[in-house]
């Protein structure tokens, strides 16, 4: 139902896995530095978007629970504990967060 949604801010954490390969093959090929540096650039632009656009979804408990979620990686089961609901209530929250997320 929110998968492309869901895909959209996974996209989050792959841009992490680039950032660190093109710093890693910049190393590797250094004559290709502004290409790499261009990519890293790109990564960069599409997390900060993505992290404006979770903090317009509410600003509040629905914004946290998506940047622990699709930011730093946290499980729903994590995030329980750490906003301190049970984790059927941090499902229900999930899913109004994507209802409300605006792509």
């Amino acid at each position: 139902m929110y998968e492309d949604k869901k895909q959209y801010l996974s996209s989050y954490l792959l841009q992490n896995a680039v950032i660190h390969r093109c710093n890693l093959m910049m190393e590797c090929y250094p004559e290709r530095r502004q290409e790499y540096l261009k990519q890293i650039a790109a990564a960069n632009a599409l997390r900060d978007e993505i992290e404006e656009k979770i903090r317009q979804t509410d600003g509040d408990v629905l914004s946290e629970l998506l940047l622990l979620k699709y930011v730093c990686g946290k499980t729903l089961l994590e995030i329980s504990y750490i906003l301190n609901y049970s984790l059927r209530h941090i499902e229900r929250l999930h899913r109004k967060a994507l209802k409300l997320f605006k792509m």
